[in-house]
């Protein structure tokens, strides 16, 4: 997710203005893990911010973001072994209450020994990693969710107001006020898109990539 997120066509009135700030490429940036099951229903989102594990965005501002989804932060706002643990054990493990099939992409993580070893021993889950290229189509997420859950975040973006700063910040916990607005803008505005991700496309999506 990028904090700048304008759609891909642009309408505005001539001589007036339209909301396209700098663009994603210098956008403040995180993840936003969607997991779903084949019955229709929606996991709480996994958000993964940039920062320092135990630093100051872990102490001072995760007790202050929605309840009811989960928080993270990693160097580079990306998934790595251990925010996979955390997920894992934190996120998925409450959710499963029946032998349950995890449907893996490929990322290191995820089908390393460790990964699969937590899933299938702590969580009871059988891991099934996608085969590299596959994703788009047979990984449900990909093959009909993630293109309007991207729509509503744009939507989204298009109603908010502008929160105007330099995200270029040396500090990689980036404490300034509006750093600290814009993830917290962000946090909501993916769980208000998440919320309009509906179980009849998400039953679609897995009869779609598994066919019976």
């Amino acid at each position: 997710m990028s904090y700048d997120m304008p759609p891909k066509t642009i309408w505005a009135v001539r001589g007036g203005s339209s909301k396209i700030s700098s663009g994603e490429k210098h956008s403040y940036r995180m993840t936003a893990v969607l997991s779903v099951r084949a019955d229709g229903a929606k996991l709480p989102i996994l958000f993964i911010m940039r920062g320092m594990p135990g630093g100051l965005i872990e102490k001072n501002e995760f007790d202050d973001f929605p309840i009811g989804h989960h928080y993270a932060v990693q160097e580079c706002a990306w998934m790595d072994a251990r925010v996979w643990a955390y997920y894992l054990r934190s996120l998925l493990k409450p959710q499963v209450h029946a032998p349950s099939v995890l449907l893996l992409d490929s990322f290191d993580s995820h089908v390393s020994d460790r990964g699969v070893r937590i899933a299938t021993e702590e969580v009871g889950c059988l891991a099934a990693p996608i085969p590299p290229n596959a994703t788009s189509a047979v990984q449900p997420l990909d093959v009909g969710i993630m293109a309007p859950f991207k729509r509503h975040l744009r939507d989204l973006w298009l109603e908010e107001e502008l929160i105007q700063g330099d995200d270029e910040e040396e500090d990689v916990d980036m404490m300034t006020v509006t750093a600290q607005r814009k993830r917290l803008a962000m946090v909501q505005r993916g769980i208000k898109a998440w919320a309009r991700i509906t179980p009849q496309e998400i039953r679609r999506s897995f009869a779609k990539a598994i066919p019976q």
